[in-house]
């Protein structure tokens, strides 16, 4: 049952978050990086958020503490991330990222530009320039409010 009645407004915010997902995947394939999603995602989650602790990373990640822990395990091993004592809490881990991860994100994200350059020429510099500028509201909109609702926000 829905809270509220459904709008058109809100059907087009929900196809705008199904669209970004599925462009999302496309890209993905089309990328001649193939570093796998759900390394992508932690990437880009411990970019965004900067040093967490496992637990806060599973709640953004929306993943099990142990898929959350494998993950991490996994990118401390390949030398993206680092953990170390939080300092507000000696019984407590931070994970942050390396230089290297960094740089691997970084890889990651000029490959999807590559791929995507000869592909988007029917679109100029300024109407993708709004695009993201009307995402990026959007998104700002949403963080503002998952802030107050304190929900987890994660980049996608």
């Amino acid at each position: 049952m829905q809270p509220y009645p459904v709008t058109e407004k809100d059907d087009t915010v929900v196809d705008l978050i199904v669209t970004a997902g599925r462009l999302t995947r496309s890209v993905g394939e089309i990328s001649a990086d193939d570093l796998p999603r759900a390394t992508v995602r932690a990437l880009a989650v411990l970019d965004h958020h900067g040093a967490l602790r496992v637990g806060d990373f599973a709640r953004i990640d929306r993943s099990s503490q142990p898929s959350a822990t494998a993950l991490i395990g996994r990118l401390v091993s390949q030398g993206y991330a680092s953990r170390h004592r939080d300092p507000a809490d000696s019984r407590g881990v931070l994970v942050e990222l390396t230089p290297a991860g960094r740089a691997r994100l970084a890889a990651f994200r000029a490959a999807v530009r590559n791929a995507l350059h000869d592909r988007l020429a029917g679109f100029d510099a300024e109407r993708l320039a709004r695009l993201a500028s009307d995402l990026r509201e959007l998104l700002a909109a949403i963080d503002t409010t998952a802030e107050q609702d304190s929900l987890p926000r994660t980049p996608l």
